[in-house]
């Protein structure tokens, strides 16, 4: 018969399906080591409306010029 039905500490006690406790220090730091997505444009593209955007995900085609996400509504007819 084994031993480990009475034992109470050590390693793996417990320990099985406990997720650690982490502080909110912890999640800012494991969002700090994230790999961040280099922009498209380092150095920003200007568009129609006014605005500079870094990435070309942020580029929308209006009836009156290109223009960022948030100026859309007000370029489009």
């Amino acid at each position: 018969m084994s031993d480990q039905i009475n034992k109470t500490s050590g390693f793996g006690i417990g320990e099985a399906g406990k997720t650690p406790a982490s502080t909110p220090m912890d999640e800012l730091e494991a969002q700090r080591l994230q790999p961040r997505r280099q922009p498209d444009f380092p150095n920003g593209k200007k568009l129609s409306c006014g605005c500079t955007v870094y990435y070309a995900a942020h580029i929308m085609s209006a009836s009156m010029g290109t223009s960022c996400p948030d100026c859309y509504d007000n370029m489009s007819d």
